[in-house]
């Protein structure tokens, strides 16, 4: 009788056993990570180095878990405007995966500048309204770019760079520029300097001079004063 009341008992625990396992639950839950540092930020292009302050993971059955991410010297690039996404993930002894982001905007200093404007340019007997469109370059910092300076149909490469004081300098460049008159003036090389740069509530005012290179009479330096006008 002892012995059946035994045998009895180890099934007893046995099932029990067996009934506690299949009730307990499988672990689903991935680790939880947390950045070190800012989720989002930005940073001017070309900057020097960065270095990313990485993340931790935690996780609820295995404790402390490593973290490891898309991070490299190309996200971000340093060197090139855009937004970039760095991505880490950890994994817990379950095969349970979490993952976090953090965004890096790589952006141009200058982009205040970057839109489209109405352009009243004056020069000596001359008037010009336009339309210029000015864009950020999208490898160096503080450079800007006109599409159509002073109203020359193909006068797409004149750039200036913003100072540290926060205005626009345009070095002298030269542009073959193709202008509305006729004649053997109509098309020649063209010397563009800033003179001065003067900001306001709805956009800027440029000086600055244009120089025609060509043979006599295709000659001379004016100076014009250019309005932009936000639109």
């Amino acid at each position: 009788m002892r012995k059946i009341i035994l045998s009895l008992s180890v099934v007893a625990m046995s099932f029990s056993v067996v009934f506690l396992n299949s009730c307990s639950k499988d672990d689903t839950t991935p680790p939880s990570i947390s950045l070190a540092g800012d989720a989002s930020l930005e940073l001017s292009l070309n900057t020097a180095s960065w270095a990313d302050p990485g993340a931790t993971a935690t996780d609820d059955e295995d404790g402390t878990v490593s973290v490891t991410s898309d991070y490299s010297s190309t996200n971000p690039n340093l060197n090139m405007t855009g937004t970039y996404t760095i991505t880490y993930s950890a994994t817990d002894a379950a095969g349970n995966v979490g993952t976090a982001v953090r965004t890096v905007r790589v952006k141009n200093d200058a982009e205040i500048f970057a839109g489209t404007y109405s352009v009243h340019d004056t020069c000596p007997g001359l008037v010009f309204n336009y339309t210029q469109i000015i864009t950020v370059d999208e490898t160096l910092n503080n450079r800007v770019h006109f599409n159509k300076f002073a109203d020359y149909a193909n006068n797409t490469g004149i750039y200036a760079n913003r100072l540290a004081n926060g205005t626009l300098e345009m070095p002298a460049q030269t542009a073959n520029a193709i202008g509305s008159g006729s004649g053997t003036c109509a098309i020649e090389d063209h010397r563009f300097t800033g003179v001065s740069f003067t900001s306001n509530s709805t956009g800027f005012v440029l000086v600055y001079t244009d120089e025609l290179l060509g043979s006599a009479p295709c000659t001379g330096t004016t100076q014009c004063t250019a309005t932009f006008t936000l639109q």
